[in-house]
């Protein structure tokens, strides 16, 4: 009753911890907007420091370089995007990031983060070198092309709220087609540079220009464009981004068991489970029964430890079927306990399979011979009593005496010389057989 009181407990206790973790929503009213900038260069940072210096912002920076690169999985955490009301990924250029472009997974948690009231910017290499339907439907913009003029002209120039900002167009340019977006920005030749689509709860935008290199090269008065994009796009979602209890459990939840060491640490349970009910061959059982070895001087006093043991020690050699039948255990259940033993080199375990029984043979370790002495005298008592009674009898006559085929009588002799039962001395045409002191103990008065 204490036992399973205290496993509710602990149940209890680790479900609080896992809620405790979860993050529901972003920032509490009266904070600073939280922005995310995902950058893959220095100059990517040098643009976010820009924008939390300018703007009323807390800016976070996930690098994502090749050089020094964090934590690429948060990018596919909903549970880590969800902290932030804004994620900005400006120049995400796949030659300078860790693992290329963005993946199908951090792509579809970019969108579940929008649609649960968050917001997405998204700039020319991002959109173009990382494109997916997913991301035209955010942004309700439609990919046309791609330009790069090979130089700057005064009909690229950006227009926003009246005023024209200079944009160095051999940067590239991707040409769009909005089908749901509203128009924040164009160039000045009529074509979208700024698009703002509603997705969900959320806001995707698109700045079909380079915002980086146009802000860190080119054209520092641009991020009047940015701190003024940051702070007016919070009044278009419909609510902070939130998940709901159940379902950040549900996603902790998926997360914790899909995580690579969790995986490994489950199928390292399920073996050893497995290995203790005896599901596994031996030589796996053994190996899974390594970890319980500081255990096993406690282990040893319990059943059926104590008893498979004190069972092979009185009866020197019994099979796996017989020392079965003995204790009271199926064969498959003593596979554990027979490797414990087995580790702790109280035992050894032959394979009778080379004498034609599929069964294995326990012994006390060091008294192998007078085991497998044991075992022979059980099997084949009258051909070990010919062979205890008569030393140099021959195997051709052996085999007469005791009624088997000459070859499956040398046969057994090899392997029972193995162990020291016998020994065979080779003459003209036979064999002469000698017991070993392993077996004529057995015959003595």
């Amino acid at each position: 009753m204490a036992v399973g009181r205290d496993l509710r407990l602990l149940a209890a206790f680790l479900f609080l911890a896992l809620l405790s973790q979860l993050p529901l929503h972003s920032a509490s009213p009266g904070e600073k907007a939280k922005i995310l900038v995902v950058c893959s260069d220095p100059e990517d940072v040098m643009f976010a420091n820009t924008l939390g210096a300018e703007g009323n912002f807390t800016v976070d920076v996930l690098y994502l370089g090749r050089d020094l690169p964090d934590d690429r999985s948060l990018l596919s955490n909903e549970l880590y995007l969800i902290k932030y009301d804004e994620i900005w990924i400006p120049d995400l250029n796949s030659e300078w990031t860790y693992g290329g472009r963005l993946t199908r997974d951090e792509i579809a948690a970019l969108g579940e983060y929008v649609k649960r009231g968050g917001i997405l910017v998204l700039g020319l290499n991002t959109y173009t070198q990382s494109w997916s339907r997913t991301f035209e439907r955010i942004t309700g913009s439609r990919l046309m092309r791609v330009e790069k003029p090979k130089k700057t002209s005064e009909e690229w120039d950006l227009v926003f709220k009246g005023k024209v900002y200079p944009y160095n167009a051999t940067y590239q340019v991707a040409i769009v087609s909005p089908y749901r977006a509203q128009v924040l920005a164009q160039y000045s030749n009529g074509l979208p540079a700024i698009t703002l689509s509603r997705y969900g709860r959320g806001v995707g935008v698109l700045m079909t220009f380079n915002p980086v290199k146009e802000l860190v090269e080119y054209n520092p008065t641009i991020i009047d464009v940015y701190v003024y994009l940051a702070t007016t796009v919070l009044s278009e979602r419909s609510g902070k981004p939130e998940i709901p209890l159940y379902e950040a459990l549900i996603i902790k939840l998926e997360r914790t068991f899909l995580h690579p060491i969790f995986l490994g640490v489950l199928i390292l349970v399920v073996l050893e489970i497995l290995a203790y009910l005896g599901f596994v061959p031996f030589s796996v059982t053994v190996i899974s029964a390594i970890p319980f070895l500081p255990f096993s001087e406690f282990l040893l006093r319990k059943e059926p430890y104590s008893t498979t043991l004190e069972t092979v020690r009185m009866l020197r050699g019994v099979t796996l079927t017989n020392l079965a039948g003995e204790i009271g255990k199926t064969p498959r259940r003593l596979k554990f306990p027979l490797a414990v033993l087995f580790l702790k080199r109280q035992i050894s375990l032959i394979d009778l399979s080379s004498l034609g029984f599929n069964d294995t043979l326990v012994v006390l370790r060091g008294l192998e011979a007078e085991g497998v002495a044991a075992w022979a005298i059980e099997v084949y008592p009258k051909m070990m009593e010919k062979i205890a009674n008569n030393p140099g009898i021959g195997v051709i006559d052996l085999a007469r005496q005791v009624n088997m085929p000459p070859y499956d009588v040398l046969r057994l002799l090899r392997e029972l010389s193995r162990y020291g039962v016998v020994e065979l001395r080779k003459i003209v045409v036979d064999y002469e057989v000698y017991p070993m002191r392993a077996l004529l103990r057995w015959f003595e008065a």
